[in-house]
């Protein structure tokens, strides 16, 4: 009699994981490019990069709720279709040589 394994429901590490390095990389990026942008003089070409940057970073972190919203709804949903779904493509429908 063979024993059935039975997969584990969601590894959230990956998810975790990302979130975490995702703000941490934001936020010592808006760190640097502020720094980089207080180092020069006001209206040069170096100072004008640095603050769109940090402006850009800026926009990227209030977008920051609605990607982790994101990424517990494609969580949830794999949970629906785990529980709900056909059990990984058993049926009789054809053979494989």
């Amino acid at each position: 009699m063979n024993q059935l394994l039975k997969k584990p429901a969601v590894d959230l590490t990956d998810l975790a994981i990302g979130i975490v390095v995702l703000g941490i990389v934001v936020s010592v990026g808006a760190t640097i490019l502020i720094n980089v942008r207080d180092t020069n003089t006001e209206n040069t070409t170096a100072y004008n990069l640095a603050d769109d940057a940090a402006t850009g970073i800026a926009e990227y972190g209030n977008w920051f709720k609605i990607i982790v919203i994101v990424g517990v709804a494609a969580v949830v949903l794999s949970l629906i279709f785990m529980a709900f779904g056909r059990g990984g493509g058993t049926g009789t429908s054809g053979t494989m040589y």
